[in-house]
């Protein structure tokens, strides 16, 4: 039980890793905007695949141990859900700016921002 636990627990770490990442290289790459453009796009795939790995070694967890709602599931569980639509959204409306022939650096970084301070919510809400 402690490797699944402990495996979670380092996917959540590279979830939190990918939002990083996705904060800063875009603005790094601000002078390119093909770079930057062709990096968040990675980004956006890279959170795919660590969100889907922590939802399903989430999934996993919670079907070993056998335990009742709680409130830190719950948390999780809507995490789950408002995390993709928050991404989805960021990719939409970015396209729509870059279409426009807008950066979209600002608005990206706050829902970046918002899906790392919901990551760290829910982690914090775990570890109580």
């Amino acid at each position: 039980m402690d490797v699944l636990i402990a495996t979670h627990r380092h996917l959540v770490e590279g979830l939190l890793l990918v939002i990083l990442l996705n904060l800063f290289v875009p603005a790094m790459l601000r002078a390119r905007p093909d770079r930057r453009v062709l990096w968040t796009r990675i980004g956006y795939f890279a959170f795919w695949a660590l969100w889907s790995m922590v939802l399903f070694s989430g999934l996993i967890v919670f079907v070993f141990m056998r335990e009742p709602m709680t409130p830190s599931v719950i948390g999780m569980l809507a995490a789950a859900v408002v995390l993709p639509l928050l991404d989805g959204y960021r990719a939409i409306r970015l396209k729509k700016l870059w279409i426009a022939g807008e950066e979209g650096l600002g608005f990206s970084m706050k829902i970046l921002g918002i899906e790392m301070l919901l990551v760290l919510a829910v982690t914090g809400l775990a570890l109580r």
